[in-house]
Formats: structure tokens, C-alpha cells, sequence
């Protein structure tokens, strides 16, 4: 992504900000009115400081100020000092009324740590605002955490023509999902599955059910039809078949269809067949009868494979945290994964501390593609540095952004 930077023709260059207090001189000396248009995907950390001096919009607003941008971007490629130079600086020259500047600066001391500037800087907001000066509550990092999915579910996509060549990789789920306590399987991707197959999935589902593990299955009508018509009323042969349609039928909530397919089954094979569970949600717990014999895999000429896809979340919401750079990449490529069958995309940043221009820019494009899509995006809980930075990148175009309570 190029982003270009550039002053708004008509305006008068001012002089620049006053560098004042314990942390002056930190910031580079650039030439603030100089035209500049840089590909920042790279991650060049020297491009970007300089960029940070070249950023030059008319004030309107509190966040139209320049500093804000500037801070923000010195913010994203760990110039933290520099960056509060520049936040006191335009405090301290006439911008004290900026209720911007003062929230990026208190948090940007909770993000480092720096309780003796956020307490000094806090008596000076209580005065200019006449209200109560804001608490104290350290955002710090203590050490490196990935952005993450929380209350993650293990999921895996079946994909291909499922037989017994499967086998191996049916004993891997399984032990996954053991482990988990819980499991997605997701069968969008199946496109033919003989009797071999059906027997290694209806004995993955009754081990599971027999270990009380969470199990839910989407796209179950994908399935359906390939075993429906299978299923011949006192022909005794394809049992495992018959308990599959009973299970996909159990998911998509087909009572009616259930019972009559159950009442064939119990007349072809001379036994119980399973109970229809009215209260089993769509997605719902296995519904496996623990009565299935055993029948021996046949040698299948069908390919078949199973992929273990991405962790996704039962949550309402993604979660990132700690610091997200170029470095943690795959946590946008799961946030594309997680959006990607929902109509609203919630974010829960309140535990994100800070992130890098790639990585915004990486997320601008992720958002932008949910926004064609038609989803309502939302960022919830953002500190006001890493706001700022979104805001720069255009993301508040393309999702909602709500920033931390404040007090």
C-alpha cells in the first residue's frame, strides 16, 4: 500500500513545534513541508520517522491537529520518546484546549510505564479542564504477547472424497479434539464420501460423544445429499451410512425426515436407532448411536484428506493483544478468517497496546474487504495512541472505532 502525505495547498507553513521539558531534542530534525509519498508495507523504520515530520493537515478539529499524526506514527515505529516531545510540545505552544493530545499523551505514559510525566501532565489537565485529573492505571507490557483468538474451538475441514485412506488423519482429529474438550467440523468443502468414510466419521463422533466433547458440525446440508439416496429401507448393508444421515438430519433440525428414516432403520436392522434431541441446537452435540457394528474398511481408489484450518472463536468478538507488528501477521490473516462467514465483525482491542503502520495497513485492507462485502465492522476498546493511528490509515472509513472509557 503507498500512502501519500502531503500539505493541503493554500496553507502557510508555521514554525515548528517548541521542543521543551526532559525528553527535547529526541526528535529529528526533517523538512516538515517537503512532498512525500512512500510504500510503507515494506516496514522501513527510517522511512517512517521521517514521514512523521512531513504530515501536515489544516486544523478543524481536535483530531485534525498535526501533532496527532505525527505522534501516532513516531508511536507505531517505537519512537516513544520522540513522540511525547511532540504531544508536549504542541500542548505547551497553544494546543492545551486539544482533549486529543492530552488522552494520546496519558496513555502513551500508561503504555510505557512513565507514571512521574502522567501524574506531572495530569495536575496540568485538571486545571486547564477544571475537573479531576485522570487515574493512574499502568498499560505496560511485561513481556512479548502474540495478538490472539481467545476461547479458541479447534476446527477442522473435511475437504475432497473421504475413504478409508482417511484413516490417519481421522486418529490425528481425534486426538485433537481430546485434547481441546471441543471440536468444529466443518464439511463445506466434501464433495464425496463412500462407506469406508462415513464409518471413520460416525466412529470419530460416537469416541467423542463418549468423551464428552464438544462437538459441532456446520454445513451439514452439504453433506446430505451424498448419503440420502443411499439409504435403502430392509436392504441390511451401509449401516454407517445410514447412522451419518441420522446425524445430519439431527444437525439441520429435520425431525419429521428423522423420524421416518429412524423408524426404516430400526425396521432394517432390528435395533433401537437413535433418539431425536429437540433441544440439540443447529450446530449442536452429536447425536451418535453407541450401537454401530463395526464394518471392516473396503480399499477406496478415492483421494481424500482432512485440513486442520485456523483456530476460530465461539466469542462474540476477536480479540487482539499485546503488540501486533509485521511480525505477528497471521493474527490479520485470522481476523480475515474469523469475519468471513459473519455479517458483523466485532474487534475486542482493549488489550492492544500498540500497533505498527504494516500491520494497520494490513488491517485497513482486511476491513475494507469486509466493508464491500457488506459486514459492520467495529473496534472496540482502543487506547487513544493506537486510535490515532488507525486514523491516519483511513480505518475509521471502513469500521467503527470506540475508544477505551476514560476517567
Amino acid at each position: 500500500m503507498v500512502l501519500p502525505f502531503f500539505r493541503k495547498s493554500g496553507s502557510e507553513p508555521s514554525a515548528p513545534p517548541k521542543q521543551s521539558g526532559r525528553k527535547a531534542g529526541v526528535a529529528q530534525a526533517v523538512d516538515p513541508y517537503q512532498v512525500s509519498a512512500l510504500d510503507f508495507t515494506g516496514g522501513d523504520a527510517r522511512g517512517l520517522a521521517v514521514a512523521a515530520g512531513k504530515i501536515r493537515v489544516d486544523e478543524g478539529s481536535d483530531i485534525d491537529h498535526p501533532a496527532i499524526e505525527e505522534a501516532a506514527i513516531l508511536f507505531a515505529n517505537n519512537s516513544d520518546d520522540a513522540a511525547i516531545v511532540v504531544l508536549e510540545a504542541a500542548l505547551d505552544s497553544g494546543a492545551s484546549s486539544n482533549e486529543t493530545l492530552w488522552q494520546m499523551l496519558f496513555d502513551l505514559c500508561r503504555v510505557t510505564g512513565d507514571k512521574d510525566l502522567f501524574e506531572q501532565r495530569g495536575l496540568l489537565y485538571a486545571t486547564q479542564f477544571n475537573r479531576s485529573p485522570p487515574i493512574w492505571n499502568e498499560l505496560a507490557e511485561k513481556k512479548p504477547v502474540k495478538a490472539q483468538v481467545r476461547d479458541a474451538m479447534p476446527s477442522v475441514g473435511l475437504t475432497g472424497n473421504l475413504g478409508a485412506q482417511a484413516a490417519s488423519q481421522f486418529e490425528q482429529v481425534r486426538k485433537v479434539a481430546l485434547k481441546a474438550g471441543k471440536l468444529k467440523i466443518d464439511l463445506a468443502r466434501v464433495r464425496g464420501i463412500d462407506e469406508a468414510g462415513c464409518t471413520l466419521l460416525v466412529g470419530l463422533l460416537r469416541d467423542l460423544r463418549q468423551a464428552k466433547v464438544k462437538v459441532q458440525i456446520a454445513n451439514a446440508r452439504t453433506m446430505l445429499p451424498m448419503v440420502e439416496g443411499h439409504v435403502q429401507p430392509g436392504r441390511r448393508e451401509g449401516q454407517s451410512i445410514w447412522l451419518i444421515v441420522l446425524e445430519l438430519l439431527q444437525v439441520l433440525q429435520e425431525q419429521e425426515r428423522f423420524e421416518e428414516v429412524a423408524l426404516d432403520y430400526a425396521i432394517t436392522f432390528e435395533e433401537s436407532p437413535p433418539s431425536y434431541e429437540t433441544s440439540a441446537p443447529s450446530l449442536g452435540a452429536t447425536t451418535l448411536s453407541q450401537k454401530l457394528t463395526a464394518t471392516s474398511p473396503t480399499a477406496s481408489d478415492v483421494s481424500g484428506e482432512l485440513e486442520l484450518v485456523p483456530l476460530e472463536t465461539e466469542a462474540n468478538n476477536y480479540t487482539f493483544e499485546g503488540t501486533l507488528s509485521s511480525a505477528q501477521a497471521e493474527a490479520i490473516r485470522k481476523l480475515a478468517t474469523y469475519g468471513a462467514e459473519r455479517s458483523t465483525v466485532e474487534v475486542d482491542a482493549s488489550r492492544l497496546l500498540r500497533i505498527d503502520f504494516v500491520s494497520a495497513g494490513n488491517l485497513f485492507n482486511v476491513l475494507t474487504q469486509f466493508q464491500t462485502q457488506g459486514k459492520h465492522c467495529v473496534i472496540r476498546g482502543l487506547n487513544a495512541m493506537v486510535a490515532a493511528l488507525l486514523r491516519v490509515m483511513g480505518v475509521h472509513h471502513v469500521a467503527q472505532m470506540e475508544e477505551m472509557p476514560r476517567t
